[in-house]
């Protein structure tokens, strides 16, 4: 790849486009990466011809490589590399059209013959995969007929409401059991959402209830609309808090929409870095993990249906929806929830399923030692805490909601 073609590449953030690294500020590093080495294995030394090494840093680039001389970049570690062979990568063509790339990698083969494939799959074949995954995890734990899901429009909750519909159809259940629900508040849920998940659970049977901030003041008995709230809200704790902010109310309005229609089981869509990013929070901050793929969440049981799925296999399921849900992002998120989730996707990115092998190894740990982290009643509010934080913060927080949820009483002194 020339130079010029390098620069037909371009990223895309909330905050806009950004440029990859010119070819020639490659480093050592890099072209490690590059090759699925990790870095932090070798060490680079300038071969002067001397009889010498001189060991040098591997964030050189070629160019700034001493003249004349050579450069061996030494593993540090008695690695078997003909039993890992991680540039040797099969590609596996299952569509003229491939929108996506599945890892089906193995290491540590005992004849020293390991196979690496990358599956190329189209999106027709990916929604059969995440849909099928979908409806059996509602089978394995027998799901019942009446679910209630937060659906947002774009990729992830389409494939959440295909996989519903798959499973409740393999049931011989009624599709108008299921009742989904879309926040509609600018900017955090913008309007144009609606009529994508409207449309998605209109072709399945499903009830949908769309809820805009007067809606969701009658539906958790506000004082004041949610708007107003988190105009409070952002301007004390800073408009990155709102993804925090969203999820709250979320939850919040699913609990109370699983109230209305008698349903026991909220469905969110949440993913592999989802989970992972969460995990690796707690575990870095010495905190017990909260239950997953099934938490309990007061009288609800939230169900993760695609846990273990990756975002980018879901996205691939709805190119189009996806790359509009993201052009409609709010530009703003906690420097911290950005930094874990940048973590939680680093962990495939050199062997992947490392996060499900992580997520998965964790779950049978924390359910042999009940272990996992359970969510406590802060008294007199439908809030849920985990225990950890500053009681003032805690206590500042819930004066705040409680000024616009007038029925809650609570009891500061019990919570702490």
């Amino acid at each position: 790849m020339s130079s010029t073609d390098w620069d037909r590449l371009t990223l895309l953030f909330p905050a806009g486009a950004r440029t990859l690294k010119p070819i020639e500020q490659m480093t050592i590093a890099d072209l490690l990466l590059a090759n699925r080495f990790p870095p932090s294995l070798f060490q680079a030394y300038e071969v002067p011809g001397d009889g010498t090494l001189k060991p040098i840093p591997i964030s050189l680039t070629v160019d700034q490589l001493a003249p004349g001389c050579n450069v061996v970049v030494q593993c540090m570690r008695n690695t078997d590399i003909e039993a890992l062979r991680p540039t040797e990568i099969e590609t596996v063509r299952h569509s003229a059209y491939p929108v996506a790339a599945l890892a089906d990698f193995q290491y540590a083969h005992e004849s020293k013959a390991p196979t690496h494939r990358l599956h190329l799959v189209d999106d027709a074949a990916m929604r059969e995969i995440v849909f099928t995954k979908i409806s059996d995890f509602l089978a394995a734990h027998r799901a019942p007929a009446r679910l209630v899901a937060g659906i947002s429009g774009g990729g992830d909750s389409s494939s959440l409401v295909q996989g519903m519909r798959r499973y409740i159809t393999s049931q011989d259940g009624d599709p108008s059991e299921i009742t989904c629900f879309t926040l509609a508040m600018e900017p955090l849920w913008p309007e144009s959402a609606v009529d994508r998940a409207r449309e998605l659970c209109g072709e399945a049977g499903f009830n949908h209830r769309v809820l805009y901030p007067a809606d969701v003041t009658e539906l958790l008995k506000m004082s004041a609309s949610p708007a107003e709230l988190w105009e409070e809200f952002s301007a004390t704790y800073g408009a990155d808090t709102s993804h925090f902010f969203g999820t709250f109310l979320v939850n919040l309005a699913g609990r109370a929409v699983c109230s209305i229609t008698g349903a026991r089981h909220l469905l969110v869509g949440y993913n592999r870095e989802d989970l992972a990013a969460e995990l690796l929070f707690c575990l870095i901050n010495g905190r017990r993990p909260m239950p997953y793929p099934i938490r309990r969440t007061g009288e609800v049981d939230v169900m993760m249906p695609v846990w273990d799925v990756p975002k980018s296999m879901l996205d691939a399921c709805y190119p189009r929806i996806s790359e509009v849900n993201y052009s409609e992002r709010v530009d703003a998120t906690a420097m911290r929830r950005s930094s874990i989730y940048y973590l939680a996707h680093c962990l495939d990115s050199l062997v992947p399923q490392m996060s499900l092998s992580l997520m998965s190894g964790v779950r049978a740990l924390m359910d042999d030692l009940d272990g996992w982290q359970r969510l406590s009643p802060i008294p007199g509010t439908p809030l849920l805490h985990t225990g950890h934080g500053d009681p003032d913060s805690q206590s500042g927080i819930v004066d705040m909601l409680s000024r616009y949820f007038p029925q809650w009483q609570p009891l500061h002194d019990q919570a702490e």
